[in-house]
């Protein structure tokens, strides 16, 4: 709270109540393509900077979508994490296939995922809910 981290997603002024995207990346790895669903203020940013790919890595934003409060985003984004462990867990690269090649343990998909995940995107687009367990 001191730091401004934590606030009011509908009144205040940090992640949780500024615009947002759901965004769905493609990172071209030496040891393989894969599919990297998240969300940020700044999709771009969160590419290059926060996820320390090596420069030279083939990389794509694929897809973004403009949701109204962090808050809103992170709630869209988790569910459909949990969608996707709970349907399609053969769909999840574990952290070991890919190492320190991206810096994050989770929300990296195999290729193949990709109509899935834009389905779900679909989804979240049009203002649905991404899935109800």
């Amino acid at each position: 709270m001191t730091s401004g981290d934590v606030d009011c997603a509908r009144c205040g002024e940090s992640w949780t109540s500024k615009p947002s995207s759901i965004y769905l990346f493609r990172i071209d790895l030496p040891s393989g393509s894969v599919l990297k669903l998240g969300y940020s203020s700044n999709p771009r940013k969160r590419l290059r900077h926060q996820l320390g790919i090596a420069h030279g890595t083939p990389t794509r934003i694929l897809r973004t979508i403009p949701i109204l409060t962090g808050h809103q985003a992170v709630c869209a984004e988790k569910s459909t994490h949990a969608w996707m462990r709970r349907y399609h867990p053969d769909l999840i690269v574990p952290k070991s296939d890919y190492g320190a090649a991206i810096n994050t343990r989770t929300e990296i998909y195999r290729l193949l995922s990709a109509p899935i995940l834009h389905g779900l995107l679909d989804r979240i687009e049009r203002g649905l809910p991404p899935i109800s367990l």
